[in-house]
């Protein structure tokens, strides 16, 4: 079986890898479970967290929400998850604290980077927002090929190639997590191809949405780690395929119709006739 492409040491533009966690080598490299950043489950705190930002989202910046006690009767808690919550929330940017007299919570005006922190957060139990992840993904393709493209050496291409002989032997195997951290792997050396740090760490934290949403819908159907759905294997290993292929030839218009079809919760449906 190839080893995985370890992107700190390959790559033809010397650009680095996106700053962000899943790109890791120590993740990359992860035998078990499935790629996905997003978290799944939240803890008490976290909930009450993402319920504080809720409640403040509808406050101007600088308007009283309420006392401590208030909110935690609000939410739900205990004293000691209500403070870490608090915490979460003010370093999410959402909110601020005062204490002593006219003091309590209150809203605050987050700036852009945490408004989208706090919705890939959000994104991994949320239909609607796999959808609209997908539709600004398939807005962006046109840039992420050209870009590579425009690049792209015999080498580079070789690497995807081998790459995705990792897919098929996953997927002759059945294996579910290997077979996704395979397609995972593709297009991650597909963005370390690219010029632009913002664009390809943006499409892959799309990605990310894709896989964190299939972990959360394979580990609601489980039981004691036995997953209870029925995973289809063909559909998006072919469309890695087509995806590869067409940068192969350089075939931009087929390259980019086959990123529109990637999707990673297409393992959980049937191919269509």
């Amino acid at each position: 079986m190839p080893e995985p492409h370890d992107p700190e040491t390959s790559g033809s533009h010397g650009m680095g890898t996106p700053d962000i966690p899943a790109l890791s080598p120590e993740i990359w490299r992860r035998p078990e479970g499935l790629p996905g950043t997003v978290p799944v489950g939240h803890s008490r705190a976290e909930q009450a967290a993402n319920q504080i930002a809720r409640v403040a989202a509808g406050f101007k910046a600088g308007e009283r929400i309420g006392s401590k006690d208030e909110i935690r009767s609000m939410c739900s808690v205990s004293v000691g998850t209500v403070n870490e919550a608090i915490k979460l929330a003010q370093e999410r940017g959402v909110i601020t604290s005062r204490p002593g007299p006219g003091g309590g919570i209150f809203a605050a005006d987050p700036s852009p980077l945490s408004r989208m922190n706090g919705w890939f957060r959000d994104a991994a139990g949320d239909l609607a927002a796999l959808e609209e992840s997908i539709q600004i993904r398939n807005a962006l393709a046109p840039l992420l090929v050209d870009e590579v493209l425009a690049t792209i050496t015999d080498a580079d291409q070789a690497s995807l190639e081998l790459l995705l002989t990792h897919v098929d032997r996953t997927r002759e195997a059945r294996d579910i997590a290997g077979f996704i951290w395979a397609v995972w792997n593709v297009h991650a050396r597909f963005a370390e191809l690219g010029r632009s740090q913002l664009l390809d760490s943006l499409y892959l934290s799309i990605m990310d949405v894709g896989t964190s949403h299939l972990r959360a819908r394979l580990e609601a159907d489980s039981d004691g780690g036995n997953t209870h759905v029925t995973v289809y294997f063909d559909g998006l290993a072919e469309v890695a395929a087509d995806f590869v292929h067409a940068l192969g030839r350089r075939d931009a218009d087929a390259a980019v119709d086959a990123l529109r079809r990637t999707d990673p919760t297409m393992t959980l449906r049937p191919p269509a006739r």
